[in-house]
């Protein structure tokens, strides 16, 4: 005779029942358990990606993984979020090792062209206050690095972008470059300008396991100032 019902909720519905799973019914607790935990394992297993702290993984099961409970309660009492918690340590105990150690002294070299970018920015004559304000933090951020980066869970954000109707309507992207400075990173996409598209995320501190560079990101900042100096490029910057 089963007496213990195991049901999974979904993170990413989170307090709607209507998402609620039955996942099986169980003679005894320690089945039932075993279970429990193996669905969130195999949750954390597939989301992992090498060079993910601890933090990020859980954050990412917080968001969208699965929630297991069992009815009745047994001993030990079982928290899913809990056993992620615990199981995200486990799996990222390498990078969260390292995750406090600078990989740069200085400004990455690599990314050295965007300080002409928001100098060309700043030249700009149709700039507005809130624009030149959020250009300014990003200055200060790169001048005074890394004792300057956005506050926790905080980021700047920079885009230039020069919509076509022509282009939007043969489905083609708009020229556009996008750039996030984050507390612990730095994130440029490029579309529809270079012959590539570019997508580059440096890491500031860890292992750098989780950096993506694809494509040439001194051509990409090189063509984002040139589009700065262009009104036809419409810019919109937050930050500070």
């Amino acid at each position: 005779m089963a007496g213990f019902e195991l049901f999974v909720d979904d993170n990413y519905h989170y307090m709607d029942e209507q998402s609620r799973v039955r996942a099986g019914s169980f003679v005894s607790y320690e089945e039932a358990l075993s279970k429990a935990k193996a669905i969130v394992d195999k949750f954390l297993e597939s989301s992992y990606q090498p060079g993910m702290t601890s933090d990020e993984l859980f954050q990412t099961y917080a968001g969208f993984g699965e929630d297991p409970f069992i009815v009745p309660a047994g001993e030990p009492s079982f928290s899913a979020w809990d056993y992620a918690r615990e199981r995200c340590a486990g799996l990222c105990r390498d990078e969260d090792a390292v995750a406090s150690v600078l990989r740069y002294p200085d400004w990455p070299p690599e990314l050295a062209g965007f300080g002409a970018v928001l100098f060309a920015c700043l030249g700009r004559e149709d700039l507005g206050a809130d624009e030149r304000k959020a250009l300014e933090a990003f200055l200060q951020a790169i001048e005074n690095y890394p004792n300057a980066m956005p506050l926790p869970n905080r980021w700047y954000w920079l885009r230039l972008e020069r919509a076509s109707k022509a282009r939007l309507a043969r489905g083609e992207d708009e020229p556009a470059f996008t750039i996030y400075l984050r507390p612990d990173r730095f994130e440029l996409y490029v579309n529809g300008v270079l012959p590539a598209a570019v997508g580059w995320e440096v890491r500031f501190r860890g292992s750098g396991r989780r950096d993506r560079r694809a494509g040439d990101a001194t051509a990409a900042l090189e063509a984002m100032r040139q589009a700065a100096l262009q009104p036809a490029f419409i810019l919109r910057a937050s930050g500070g």
